[in-house]
């Protein structure tokens, strides 16, 4: 066996916060909603970058768009 067995060896421990955490679910009133639609709705308007300005999934606004 070679002596390098028992020789003490350092090592470094990563740890690394998430890119992104999970967003609590929020109850949205239905005239929030309606806002938000009507603004998707204008000419030239960028609907995930609507939705990322309020704090909202891009997915979401979309699902709401299409049920209105």
């Amino acid at each position: 066996m070679s002596d390098s067995v028992n020789q003490a060896r350092a090592f470094e421990v990563l740890t690394a916060t998430p890119i992104r955490t999970r967003r609590k679910p929020r109850d949205w009133p239905d005239a929030e909603k309606a806002r938000l639609i009507a603004e998707t709705m204008l000419p030239g308007a960028n609907v995930s970058a609507i939705a990322r300005a309020e704090g909202l999934d891009p997915s979401q606004l979309y699902g709401w768009r299409r049920k209105a």
